[in-house]
């Protein structure tokens, strides 16, 4: 190869670097293929990233958003909501504070590591690299340094911190410009106790959501257990006028109508999950963790509530024009 070629061919990767970079500083998707360059995207994630840009963006101009994402086990909404959200929020808006929570206090940990591994990626140094952790685990504030453990880390030079609780801790004395909820039941049988679901709405109404800044975002990203589980409760308070109004996006694991990029009866993400291996999890299971865990709308007997006449998703006909412009973008 001549220098002239030589030079043309570092300059065209030099632009295409350049403007991934941008990509990945502006949207949460051209994030991720920056730090997860193998990540299996299906339409559903771009979905999701696109919900969470909007959602980023509502929560820093102090809009009070309130998103509540419902998909099965095991689609990759932790991954994206989770892990890889906080980490570019944080390269977005590092003095933003983040409280991170999911039903046990180790999940939660993991996630803050996680989180922390993400930030200390060259990918990602490549992309934000004015917002960075302190250097070794700093557990008390007797230093000056900038605290980082499992529990609680801070954006060096920024106000931002990111704070990881389990579901009944304690997080008082701190606050949040963003609350994240992962999954808050463990299981079925957390979810089918009257008492733990009663513990966690008290839990959220009492000592989470106190802990909101004034115009901050609630994410809530779950898989359905039962009719009163928290996403029930707070779908009913919304219906009785005492609650929030939530952005809701429930996609089932097998479509029950036609939508913008799937037939009725089609898979979710068939790259992972494809319809055949859908239909053996559902005779497995049975039909009320089916309806519920699976198809996201828990009812007492596992009747399928398509054939009652409801909906599968609840989206307006103008947002998803703008997720398909977001899409055809990127």
């Amino acid at each position: 190869m001549g220098i002239k070629a030589t030079i043309s061919s570092f300059l065209e990767w030099s632009i295409a670097s350049s403007l991934r970079r941008e990509l990945a500083r502006q949207s949460l998707i051209g994030f991720v293929y920056a730090v997860r360059p193998d990540y299996l995207m299906g339409w559903v994630h771009q979905e999701i990233c696109a919900e969470l840009d909007a959602f980023l963006a509502a929560a820093a101009a102090g809009q009070s958003p309130r998103l509540m994402l419902c998909m099965p086990p095991r689609h990759g909404k932790s991954e994206l909501a989770s892990r890889l959200f906080p980490a570019y929020a944080f390269g977005r808006y590092p003095d933003m504070s983040i409280i991170g929570t999911s039903y046990s206090a180790d999940l939660s940990s993991r996630f803050n590591r996680d989180i922390q591994r993400i930030i200390e990626q060259p990918e990602y140094r490549a992309v934000f690299p004015r917002t960075t952790l302190s250097a070794k685990n700093i557990r008390t504030v007797a230093s000056g340094n900038y605290l980082r453990n499992s529990d609680l880390f801070e954006i060096v030079g920024h106000k931002g911190s990111y704070r990881s609780a389990g579901v009944g801790g304690g997080i008082t004395g701190m606050g949040g410009d963003i609350l994240i909820i992962d999954d808050p039941f463990k299981d079925r049988a957390e979810a089918d106790s009257p008492t733990i679901r009663r513990k966690v709405w008290d839990w959220y109404t009492s000592t989470l959501y106190t802990r909101l800044a004034p115009g901050g975002g609630i994410l809530l990203i779950n898989t359905r257990w039962h009719m009163d589980d928290l996403s029930g409760r707070l779908l009913e308070a919304e219906r009785r006028g005492e609650g929030d109004a939530w952005r809701v996006v429930n996609f089932p694991a097998i479509a029950t109508e036609d939508e913008p990029h799937r037939k009725c009866g089609e898979a979710l993400h068939p790259e992972r999950y494809p319809l055949e291996q859908l239909e053996g999890i559902r005779r497995a299971v049975g039909a009320r963790e089916w309806e519920a865990l699976y198809q996201q709308h828990p009812t007492p007997d596992g009747r399928d509530r398509h054939r009652q006449g409801e909906i599968s998703r609840d989206r307006s006909e103008e947002h998803t024009s703008e997720l398909q412009s977001h899409s055809d973008l990127v």
